[in-house]
């Protein structure tokens, strides 16, 4: 697909806590050293209503072992006009545009920082904030879901 600007309406229509865990016995105070690792996923949750997923996942690291982790599911609704202009019929599946789905998961990224922010208020691992990122880099191209 061509760099165009591509305007694909959407609604959020849910959010989903998937995963969320403190490891206390993984973290030290004294080891100031900490990576942050994040992976995102997208899927279908109905084709019929014309609904994605996106699920962005970060681990704060000490060590290579995650002490804090949150896994969320932020729920898409696509107007089924523009759900059917990217229907693959030959490979059952269907193809979104990078700058549609950087969008998403830039939205996504933003639930999940909101909801590590209030799952870890009162406690010393709210002093964990994700950094604002550059979503761009966590996916080479256009996504494509199997239908």
């Amino acid at each position: 697909m061509s760099k165009e600007n591509i305007k694909i309406p959407f609604a959020l229509i849910g959010i989903q806590t998937l995963e969320f865990a403190i490891i206390k016995e993984l973290y030290s105070d004294n080891d100031p050293d900490i990576q942050i690792g994040i992976n995102a996923e997208f899927g279908i949750k109905s084709a019929e209503d014309h609904e994605i997923v996106c699920v962005p996942e970060v681990s704060f690291l000490q060590d290579g072992k995650p002490f804090l982790k949150i896994k969320v599911g932020c729920y898409f609704s696509v107007k089924p006009e523009q759900w059917k202009k990217y229907i693959q019929e030959e490979s059952q599946s269907i193809i979104f545009p990078k700058g549609f789905t950087d969008h998403l998961l830039m939205i996504a990224t933003g639930t999940l920082r909101g909801v590590l922010h209030a799952k870890t208020e009162g406690t010393i691992f709210n002093q964990f904030v994700l950094p604002t990122i550059n979503i761009t880099t966590l996916s080479e191209g256009n996504i494509e879901m199997k239908l």
